[in-house]
């Protein structure tokens, strides 16, 4: 009993030490861990992805449905999901974002745009009335760091960007810049300013918007300073726990706890604290999963090794359909996961559901917040119940 004691004391302590502040390996986000992972590849068309991914193409008409005007129901689709979004109910998506110009930090050049002169996923969604972005992303300090330290660079990606938007007739952009440092605060900080009048300049009507981190641990964005510059932000709430983690726990924690840490809840206060307004906070949700081998079945345990960040998709198909996983629920962080005993080894996987989400939503909507953003579109290609979700919460 002693040896139990002391043994759950300990595990407490490692939780709290790499829960709460910046994790002691190297943090990467799912995001630029996915543009690691792809870059590789030199496909002309989307589908290349599909085939890669072995996704079977879904065309699906839907019932007109009237989006609730209160709220913005935002998605990223990544270039990686190739057609996925022939499958896409674009009547209850306010915006969506495609992702994205990759920063050559050198020159400010797009390493490559991907299929973004060509989809007809701008199409589709122009169609419907859903408002397009293009994402512009740029990895890691030393990155963000070369480019904004060059001002000739920020003017290259900027006239870039206004070229691409003209072309394709789209609405705005969305900047997904990570692991910027303290070092470079005041100059990130004034290349939002700076494209935001650059791109209003030329066009009143284009929209800015910024992504947030969950925890914000350098301090970068200055909220007073940019704020009229920004329309919207996008809240990155996840990748609270991943291949950088001591101890398996939550992707996307709605709430603070003891035994998890920071959560959804603390982020949001936190950045609305700053100054941002509700109304201006889209609180983005992930689509996918984090896995991995654990030293026990207890909750929570300690990380053996990292496996992988499977989308919904193949959770539903390897894991609840294919094992027949039974579905457990955390009420501390309200997330949902499942263990399971493969070959004496135990694994240990989380991501959200209908039950997860559905409770996200309505928290999102009780702190009147302006919508709810995924990560990412086409990562439950072929399961139709987050999108019954989305309409039942935010639709009229």
């Amino acid at each position: 009993m002693k040896n139990n004691i002391l043994y759950a004391v300990f595990l407490v302590l490692i939780i709290a030490s790499c829960s709460k502040t910046k994790p002691n390996k190297p943090f990467e986000s799912h995001r630029s861990s996915q543009e690691k992972l792809h870059q590789k590849f030199n496909f002309t068309k989307e589908s290349q992805w599909d085939s890669l991914k072995k996704r079977t193409s879904l065309t699906i008409k839907y019932k007109n449905q009237k989006r609730n005007p209160r709220y913005k129901t935002f998605g990223w689709h990544l270039y990686s999901s190739g057609t996925a979004y022939t499958a896409y109910n674009f009547d209850i998506l306010w915006g969506i974002s495609y992702f994205s110009y990759s920063v050559n930090p050198e020159n400010g050049d797009y390493k490559s745009i991907h299929q973004w002169k060509t989809t007809a996923l701008i199409d589709s969604a122009k169609a419907h009335n859903c408002k397009v972005f293009l994402s512009i992303s740029n990895f890691g300090a030393s990155n963000n760091m070369e480019f904004l330290k060059n001002s000739s660079a920020q003017e290259n990606l900027i006239q870039n960007v206004i070229d691409l938007l003209d072309f394709r007739n789209a609405d705005g952009i969305n900047i997904d810049f990570e692991e910027v440092s303290s070092n470079s605060k005041s100059e990130f900080n004034d290349f939002i300013v700076k494209i935001s009048e650059k791109l209003k300049l030329k066009n009143p009507k284009y929209m800015v918007s910024l992504c947030l981190y969950a925890e914000d641990w350098h301090d970068v964005f200055d909220i007073p300073k940019i704020n009229n510059s920004i329309d919207f932000y996008t809240l990155m709430a996840y990748d609270y726990y991943g291949s950088f983690s001591k101890v398996a726990g939550p992707v996307s924690p709605l709430k603070t706890s003891k035994e998890f840490g920071n959560g959804m809840e603390y982020s949001v206060n936190y950045y609305l604290s700053k100054g941002v307004k509700p109304d201006k906070l889209i609180v983005g949700v992930p689509y996918y999963g984090a896995e991995w081998l654990t030293t026990t079945k207890t909750i929570p345990s300690k990380v053996s090794k990292f496996i992988a960040n499977p989308p919904y998709r193949i959770i539903k198909s390897n894991y609840i359909d294919g094992l027949n996983a039974p579905i457990q629920f955390n009420t501390n962080s309200e997330s949902t996961y499942i263990t399971l005993n493969e070959n004496s080894a135990y694994k240990e996987l989380w991501f959200e559901d209908v039950k997860s989400l559905s409770l996200k939503y309505n928290w999102i909507k009780e702190k009147q917040l302006a919508g709810a953003g995924i990560w990412a579109l086409g990562y439950d290609h072929g399961y139709p119940e987050l999108w019954n979700l989305l309409k039942e919460k935010f639709t009229e």
